[in-house]
């Protein structure tokens, strides 16, 4: 199961992105694939319009934007509609949490 938390905390946006699909083997899954590509995307696009960092280890990936703002908010929606698409397509293995902090 891959798991995508976004946290936002005042200016601050945090991607956690998880685990794996399982939906084939290794090379060959598909939903792994689209998930990485989607998260690879929107990492980089943040990093282009923004302060941002990345950090890819062990198979997770974290994208901390550290000044979000309402303008960024499409970047977010167009990777939501992505995971969305991939998930109509390949239901049960993509799991999607947000949470606000104070």
């Amino acid at each position: 199961m891959i798991t995508i938390l976004i946290k936002r905390q005042n200016q601050t946006l945090i991607l956690d992105i998880q685990g794996h699909a399982l939906f084939a083997p290794k090379g060959k899954d598909i939903v792994c694939a689209g998930v990485s590509t989607a998260s690879i995307m929107t990492a980089n696009l943040f990093e282009q319009v923004t302060n941002t960092t990345s950090d890819l280890t062990d198979g997770r990936l974290t994208i901390t934007v550290h000044t979000f703002s309402s303008s960024h908010q499409y970047i977010i929606d167009v990777f939501k509609k992505a995971i969305d698409d991939i998930n109509a397509s390949y239901p049960g293995y993509v799991i999607w949490e947000e949470s606000e902090e104070a």
